[in-house]
């Protein structure tokens, strides 16, 4: 009877840290698949000398040539972009990013966010493309 109280106390403390560093791996994977998917935008519009969408959804984000989709990511239903601003100031309300052949684009500074209300903000630069984190 010892031993199955020990299990379950043991159980009742291990049981609500691993929740938590999932949820975290979850925002840690939306992170730097939005990170990767935007230093790869600049790369493939360099490298293809054509134009390319990077489009952000409520859970999700693209990348797009006139061609074809290059690339299409869905973050986990437990995070969401809350906020997102394009750095080009079109003001047309969308959620797209243009990046230009010869390695510049549009600039935007998104934030998402995971149901425990954890904010994490990624900022890319317009001229040089580097994409920063922000926790």
């Amino acid at each position: 009877m010892l031993v199955v109280v020990i299990i379950l106390i043991v159980s009742g403390v291990a049981v609500p840290r691993l929740s938590g560093s999932f949820s975290s791996t979850r925002m840690k994977d939306a992170v730097r698949s939005t990170v990767r998917v935007a230093r790869y935008a600049r790369s493939m519009a360099i490298l293809n000398q054509e134009d390319c969408t990077l489009s952000f959804a409520t859970n999700r984000i693209s990348l797009t040539t006139a061609k074809d989709t290059l690339v299409a990511r869905r973050f986990s239903a437990k995070i969401k972009i809350t906020e997102f601003e394009n750095l080009a100031d079109d003001n047309s309300g969308e959620r797209n990013v243009l990046y230009y052949s010869n390695g510049m684009n549009d600039g935007f500074e998104l934030t998402l966010e995971d149901d425990k209300n954890r904010r994490t903000t990624i900022q890319c630069n317009p001229i040089t493309g580097k994409v920063t984190v922000d926790e």
